[in-house]
């Protein structure tokens, strides 16, 4: 059977949603629930390809984001699901350790949490600003945990964020294709997002690391 390659100049959006609907429907379709390492990660990285339309304004998502992944591909190494990552960090009393997977798991939802946002503002809103949406996200998602210096660098460099139109020319789509992908992108993220702060909630030891990050 030929091996499929993915070319480069593949739409981002478009793998974005494929890959999170693949890991929502595993969500929906296992019992017990299980996510492997692997596929998550596989999943996430693709991320950090749209984040560079975004241009710099973004750029410090883009950093700890990829950095965040790598920590959780790492640990993928010594266990096999997330599940797996929590109870072992747990058992070794980890957790909390700054370079803890569990903490990068944490990091890396809120990044996720942080784009479904920004999508859901960028359908609902018109004209061709995206500041907006992308203020919205930041504030309701990274700026409780951010200081001041933080606070005021990305406050600046939103005003160097594309205009909507320059952002879709990037992505090599129109209004109405982007939204019907960012709409899939949102959906999928949706039970993603509630099934990690479900791996943290359920287990007592972990509950407080939500707060701390």
């Amino acid at each position: 059977m030929a091996r499929v390659v993915k070319r480069k100049d593949e739409r981002i959006l478009t793998r974005l949603a494929d890959e999170f609907e693949q890991l929502a429907a595993q969500l929906n379709s296992r019992a017990p629930i299980t996510m492997e390492i692997g596929k998550f990660t596989q999943a996430c990285r693709l991320v950090s390809p749209l984040v560079q339309h975004f241009g710099v304004a973004l750029k410090f998502v883009d950093i700890e984001y990829s950095a965040e992944v790598n920590g959780i591909e790492k640990a993928g190494k010594s266990v096999n699901t997330l599940e797996d990552l929590l109870d072992r960090e747990i058992q070794q009393n980890t957790m909390k350790d700054q370079s803890s997977a569990s903490r990068s798991l944490i990091r890396v939802k809120r990044s996720l949490e942080m784009f479904k946002i920004i999508f859901e503002q960028t359908m609902a809103s018109s004209g061709n600003s995206i500041m907006d949406p992308v203020n919205t996200a930041y504030k309701q998602v990274f700026y409780p945990y951010h200081g001041w210096a933080t606070r005021k660098a990305v406050a600046g460099a939103l005003y160097t964020l594309p205009t909507k139109s320059l952002f879709l020319t990037r992505l090599k789509l129109d209004e109405a294709s982007a939204f019907v992908l960012m709409q899939r992108i949102v959906t999928a993220l949706a039970p993603l997002i509630h099934y990690i702060d479900n791996l943290f909630h359920s287990r007592e030891s972990a509950q407080e690391l939500l707060r701390l990050i």
